[in-house]
């Protein structure tokens, strides 16, 4: 079933009583987990386990049919591979020791796993860059985000030369790397038959060429986490011995939540071995920069937008700001701060939330803003929906409104927050955007978090 390199290339990565093991466990099948927004539910799923690593990531004992969840659509959980999860903790650890206002980037970030977990580590006034080079990509990625509801982001879609070459800096760098997929066999069968020698050698390449080149975008002190999820030794232990002497960093140990599930072949080198783990397999460790600039930027052009009706509605640790992408929120931390970020980072595709637009003085909120997180209700008057309106409502499809109600109404279901409908005559117009619509037929919602 497995080529015979790959299982030779085991011996050189692994002890030898890890070996059969961990080619039993790629035989069975995956584990599926999930890791919920604690600003926004205190629910958990039912009879599971929770990942050792992340105090919000949970094992489920089977798959539910996520997609017909709507608090999966309202971003009360995001559905990522357990071991991953640890990059999550890590950076928390980090950010401990990091002076606030920190600047983070999610370099591979699409479609969003680990760009939600750091939004939710990140402290009140820490910023992520959410970078993915794949254009096709970055809508889902700028959706997920979004429907997290944070607002302390900004997407871009820029290759890592580009973002090195700037005059941005980072204290901390997460880079999940395209690699040649060895830890995913079991929830992809067409990687094993793509695997090859070959493969593996142009991956290891093609990782350190990404990551020379966004190395001068980390600040002076800063950190690189470096992660795979593959097991050979040429695209983890030994490609990060080689850049941490080209580039003079140090390879750290830190601590963090778990960290005793995780297999140390090297110091500062940690594995997730699928027959240990209840996840894919997994490779992470941090470097610390120890030179290089860290450039002063002067304020950026754009102006803050404020309308007296904004302020009323917005959480209250949001600022609005017109942008050349339109009105959008993003934490209160220092708008200064976040109009030079829009004005040097390279390629922005998307920015904080979507507020709306405002029309001869009346706010039209667009569905982001009923996904925020620190949302208060009572702005608008509530539509609660049943389990079949809900379902009509992902699907976008029109609702009936039998007394005529007017204007813009705040949808909620079991007091999820969903989004938005305007009354027109008889029936609502749903405002759930079109490209997130429900593609399926399910008639009753699941409901993973209890």
């Amino acid at each position: 079933m497995f080529p015979a390199a790959f299982i030779s290339s085991l011996h050189q990565a692994l002890p030898v009583g890890e070996i059969n093991p961990l080619l039993e466990a790629l035989q069975m099948p995956a584990p599926v987990s999930l890791r919920i927004n604690a600003l926004k539910t205190p629910q958990r799923p039912v009879e599971s386990t929770q990942v050792p690593w992340c105090e919000e990531g949970f094992i489920l004992p089977r798959r539910p049919l996520f997609a017909a969840d709507p608090a999966f659509h309202a971003g009360h959980y995001y559905v990522q591979e357990a071991s991953s999860m640890v990059v999550g903790s890590l950076v928390k650890g980090l950010l401990a020791g990091l002076p606030n206002n920190a600047l983070l980037l999610d370099l591979c970030a699409a479609p969003g796993g680990k760009s939600t977990h750091l939004a939710s580590v990140m402290r009140p006034g820490d910023m992520l860059v959410a970078n993915e080079t794949i254009s096709s990509r970055t809508p889902i990625l700028h959706e997920n985000l979004c429907k997290w509801g944070l607002a302390n982001h900004i997407v871009t879609r820029a290759d890592a030369a580009r973002l090195g070459n700037g005059k941005v800096r980072f204290q901390v760098v997460v880079a999940d790397l395209p690699c040649s997929g060895e830890g995913m066999f079991r929830k992809d069968p067409n990687a094993i038959s793509e695997w090859s020698e070959n493969n593996v050698k142009l991956c290891a390449e093609r990782q350190q060429r990404i990551v020379n080149d966004i190395w001068p975008a980390i600040a002076p002190g800063g950190f690189l986490v470096y992660s795979t999820c593959t097991f050979n030794t040429l695209e983890n232990e030994q490609n990060v011995n080689l850049l941490a002497k080209q580039l003079g960093a140090d390879v750290l140990q830190p601590e963090f939540l778990g960290k005793e599930a995780f297999l140390e072949a090297e110091a500062g080198m940690y594995r997730a071995l699928p027959h240990k783990t209840l996840g894919e397999g997994f490779f992470v460790a941090v470097m610390q920069k120890n030179g290089g600039d860290d450039p002063v930027l002067k304020p950026g052009k754009n102006r803050r937008y404020r309308n007296g009706i904004l302020p009323e509605a917005l959480p209250a640790n949001l600022i609005a700001l017109e942008t050349d992408m339109g009105m959008v929120g993003m934490q209160d931390a220092d708008p200064v701060r976040w109009e030079t970020l829009l004005e040097f980072l390279p390629q922005i595709y998307a920015a904080g939330t979507p507020l709306g637009k405002v029309y001869h003085g009346k706010w039209k909120p667009e569905t982001p803003v009923a996904l925020l997180a620190a949302l208060q209700p009572g702005n608008w008057p509530t539509l609660s929906l049943n389990d079949d309106d809900v379902m009509l409502f992902l699907r976008r499809e029109a609702l009936q409104n039998p007394q005529r109600h007017e204007g813009l109404w705040h949808v909620l279901w079991e007091g999820v927050s969903l989004g938005f409908v305007n009354a027109n005559r008889h029936q609502w117009n749903n405002l759930w955007p079109m490209e997130w619509r429900l593609r399926m037929s399910a008639a009753t919602p699941e409901r993973v978090l209890q």
